[in-house]
């Protein structure tokens, strides 16, 4: 699977984004883009195959244990299936630049519900790991013919359209995104690698089950700023003010949602990792997650910061702030791993966040300028102290109440403390019912 997802993040070159963007502002020209970047990824996965080959060539000489037969045969079938995934990726895109992300997301519920049954149902009947393989063959194929009947219902028939000008543009424009890609892979599963190295297997499960939990939780800004990112790309084009409107806003929302949560999850912690791993998971689990999960405010305002920096055509410097990002969580879990184990590497992973975070804002502050951050995020911030504050003491007397009156207080601080302003108000009665959105009016309670 690992090697797999090399080969997927090569075959995709950051194409998928160069296309959101792209199309978002120009969809007359969808056709195009949509042609010629698929045109691109069916290439790289054709030229990743003697790639392929030559690595598993020199991993069965140089790494004992070699990988079996069943494993090679499942290398290989999910390596075919990504010429279907990957026309798949250019398809999802290009919903997301139509503004229709519901659709994408409903689709790959389907694949995920078809491939959890399926993918049982092979191995009850014995077929093991290329049995899977195989499910995902056939769950890539059935996502894909769904995605091009959707496209030709609701935007366009595609037709040949080769532009080699185009082609040669979208790689320029996609290198830095793949590479970019390659680098927060690498940087948010570094601590799990040199865990494995510097500690034992033990310590690697331990940390690894929260990073179930933490992936789980992440699905939240991703499906999010997905959904944004071609309205930013129009916005920085024609409209900068509104792009910075748009960015703090984002911000602001995120982080209404991801503070709470972290506390939420620090409470449960211990509930969370049993459920998931088990009493043996336990209490160490529990404590790598109540301190990594304090990651996810930080890295939620990076990911909607991450793509504003994206629509603003600055993706090569974004690059930059990427290798400062990976060398620094490298070389501090080096130094501290040794000494304190999982905690150092939760720790520095959100010290890693706030690295990116500086770096990805100093790209980002010439175009957009200086984001007043106290104003921002400090009423969100005091309410979120307010809960924590609740939380903790109630936990004295249970978890369930803890639970309760930590929620009740943070709805009740964000009301009084009024975290966003009239406009924002505004943004957010739009899609709510109409019931709730006459009590939500400005000046009701939560706008300045």
């Amino acid at each position: 699977v690992v090697i797999w997802g090399w080969f997927e993040i090569f075959s995709n070159f950051g194409l998928n984004t160069f296309l959101t963007r792209e199309v978002a502002r120009r969809r007359d020209e969808a056709n195009r883009y949509l042609v010629n970047t698929t045109i691109l990824r069916l290439a790289l996965a054709l030229a990743g195959l003697p790639l392929l080959g030559g690595f598993l060539a020199l991993r069965q000489l140089v790494v004992s244990p070699p990988l079996e037969a069943d494993a090679m045969w499942t290398i290989g079938l999910l390596y075919g299936g990504l010429f279907f995934s990957t026309i798949s990726t250019g398809l999802t895109a290009l919903f997301y630049a139509y503004e229709k992300a519901e659709y994408p997301a409903a689709i790959q519920t389907i694949s995920t519900m078809l491939v959890a049954s399926l993918g049982v149902a092979a191995l009850l009947l014995g077929f093991g790991i290329v049995g899977l393989a195989a499910v995902s063959i056939i769950v890539s194929g059935v996502t894909l013919a769904i995605l091009i009947g959707l496209t030709i219902r609701m935007f366009f028939r595609p037709r040949w359209e080769f532009d080699l000008r185009l082609q040669r543009a979208a790689l320029a424009e996609s290198f830095p995104l793949m590479i970019n890609h390659l680098l927060a892979t690498l940087f948010f599963r570094m601590d799990i690698v040199l865990l494995e190295a510097m500690t034992s297997a033990t310590v690697v499960g331990w940390y690894g089950v929260v990073y179930k939990w933490i992936d789980a939780i992440n699905v939240i800004p991703s499906f999010f700023t997905q959904a944004l990112f071609p309205i930013m790309s129009r916005q920085a084009l024609e409209d900068r003010a509104a792009l910075r409107r748009s960015y703090v806003f984002s911000v602001k929302l995120l982080s209404l949602i991801s503070m709470p949560l972290a506390v939420i999850t620090t409470l449960l912690a211990y509930f969370l990792i049993g459920l998931l791993g088990g009493s043996q998971f336990l209490p160490h689990g529990a404590i790598a997650l109540q301190i990594f999960v304090w990651s996810i405010p930080i890295g939620w305002i990076n990911s909607v910061t991450n793509y504003v920096v994206i629509a603003l055509n600055r993706q090569r410097t974004l690059t930059w702030a990427f290798v400062v990002g990976v060398v620094f969580n490298a070389t501090a879990n080096l130094i501290f791993i040794r000494y304190f184990s999982y905690r150092a590497a939760a720790v520095i992973t959100i010290f890693s966040e706030l690295v990116l975070l500086t770096f990805f804002y100093l790209v980002m502050k010439p175009a957009l300028g200086r984001v007043p951050w106290v104003r921002v995020l400090g009423r969100i911030t005091a309410a979120t102290a307010l809960m924590a504050a609740a939380t903790w003491a109630l936990a004295q007397v249970s978890v369930p109440l803890a639970l309760a009156g930590g929620i009740a207080v943070y709805g009740v601080a964000v009301v009084l403390l009024r975290p966003f302003d009239a406009e924002e108000l505004g943004r957010i009665a739009e899609i709510m019912p109409e019931r709730v959105r006459a009590r939500l009016a400005p000046g009701v309670g939560i706008g300045e």
